[in-house]
């Protein structure tokens, strides 16, 4: 909660210095459960005044978790969904009239999908919220002004975001390769319809775009997941990292200056943080701590590899591309296969690849062309590297969603590629239906994988009544 200094209501004015109350607490218990986990939000709560401080009885609350990929909050990729559960038990209880949990996923398959991969669906539903896609172009958008923006003065937003009464801001704790951390306003680039966002992003006014949207959708308050925070090459293929916290502030900039802190890393490296205090939305400098102290809790998370000498196969890139573009989305795509193992299968498979983006030159082409699959992205390349017919050209200026997809066809995967996505996408809907759904929801998960066995044996079955039906035919026709 953003209050004056010196005052014990927070939100009076005394000696006229702003200052942010950033509330943080802490478990060393790492079996985590609906219960543990309630009792730790509404710890953290409490020190910024209790649930009822943010939620008045009768409004509408709408629950912004990070939910930017199907992997799970175990993996240091995306918010926990008992945090938001937490959230949604404690906002009813204080006597919200609707709670909703919105997102608009970052990949290139629709939010509502994703959010039932990781289990946030199962939980939000048990727990009376409705869940909403905020990506989709069947959620309506109104087209809104933005009076205090720099950048944009006027942009189209999610009708749920723009009608609830209260906004919770649930981030997870991790590193991302823009900048030292995803927080509370790198988690705003999933408010927003993902066609819009496709043409609005990637590029360098892409931070002050979405900080500008934030002024007119400014949380009332953050509660971050950082119970298993993600370290390494985020945002995607982040390693897991036991933190123990939860960390609440209505202070979205001071929530993210601690989420750096407490990872370890140079807040002042967060440019989302900079752009966001020029706009009024929080402050860098002046943070109150409460409840746990920092320095008790913080460590130092692996800040991720420096660079592209790390990846086991030629990457080069040249001008007209950015780290927030088409640069980082296919580093983000190929740090994810490296992470899970895949790309080393590739390279078995298919022998090294080379990775071009932009335009720069490659002096051993030919050479490259022999040793394995050569991908250029960007219409930013040099017109000699993407009209040759034995490369496997990616257009776009940036490249965004289609980078992970449009990557594995570029190196001859697709089709094994997706058969192992879809397999991890139903592996974790799989674990995380049974672990957090209702018996409905269990009921319907254990089905599926045996019906889809009872087909398989049924199939073979025809096969062998026919198989046997043929031969005794023969057999007959031979006496």
């Amino acid at each position: 909660m953003r209050r004056r200094q010196g005052n014990s209501d927070f939100c009076g004015i005394k000696e006229g210095k702003e200052v942010a109350v950033v509330s943080i607490a802490n478990t060393r218990e790492k079996h985590r459960s609906l219960e543990r986990v309630l009792g730790l939000v509404r710890e953290a709560l409490s020190h910024l005044g209790g649930i009822e401080e943010f939620v008045k009885p009768g409004q509408t609350v709408l629950i912004k978790p990070n939910q930017t990929v199907f992997y799970s909050a175990e993996e240091g990729c995306t918010t926990d969904p008992l945090v938001v559960g937490a959230l949604i038990r404690l906002a009813y209880e204080a006597g919200a009239g609707h709670v909703q949990v919105g997102e608009s996923s970052g990949g290139f398959f629709p939010s509502s999908q994703c959010m039932a991969i990781t289990g946030m669906t199962a939980v939000a539903e048990a727990a009376g919220a409705e869940v909403i896609d905020l990506g989709s172009d069947e959620t309506p958008n109104r087209v809104v002004p933005i009076p205090n923006g720099l950048f944009l003065k006027e942009c189209p937003i999610p009708v749920p975001l723009l009608d609830a009464d209260v906004i919770i801001d649930a981030p997870k704790a991790k590193n991302h390769h823009i900048e030292p951390i995803s927080g509370a306003l790198k988690n705003w680039v999933g408010s927003v319809n993902q066609n819009w966002r496709n043409h609005n992003h990637g590029d360098a006014e892409h931070i002050p775009r979405f900080m500008d949207i934030m002024t007119v959708t400014r949380p009332t308050l953050c509660v971050v997941d950082a119970l298993i925070c993600g370290e390494g090459d985020g945002p995607i293929a982040n390693l897991p990292r036991w933190g123990g916290c939860i960390i609440a502030s209505a202070d979205p900039v001071a929530t993210d200056v601690t989420i750096c802190k407490f990872l370890g890393h140079d807040w002042e490296k967060l440019n989302f943080a900079r752009e966001a205090e020029i706009r009024g939305l929080g402050t860098r400098t002046g943070i109150e701590y409460a409840g746990v102290p920092l320095d008790q809790v913080s460590f130092s998370a692996w800040p991720g590899h420096h660079g592209f000498d790390y990846l086991p196969l030629n990457f080069l890139v040249g001008e007209g591309v950015e780290l927030a573009g088409t640069v980082g989305h296919v580093k983000s795509a190929l740090d994810s296969m490296l992470r899970r193992g895949e790309l080393n299968q590739v390279i078995w498979l298919k022998g090294t690849p080379t990775i071009m983006l932009g335009a720069i030159e490659d002096p051993n082409f030919e050479e490259h062309l022999t040793e394995g699959p050569y991908v250029v992205f960007d219409d930013a390349a040099l017109t000699k590297y993407k009209n040759d017919p034995r490369v496997y050209f990616i257009p776009g200026h940036p490249v965004l969603q289609t980078a992970l997809p449009e990557l594995m066809k570029g190196l001859g995967v697709d089709i094994t590629g997706n058969a192992m996505m879809k397999w991890q996408q139903f592996e974790r809907w799989g674990m995380h239906n049974v672990e957090y759904g209702t018996t409905l929801h269990k009921a319907a998960t254990i089905a599926k994988p045996l019906a889809a066995v009872g087909l398989a044996a049924a199939a073979a079955y025809g096969l062998y009544a026919w198989l046997g039906r043929d031969g005794h035919a023969a057999a007959n026709e031979n006496d």
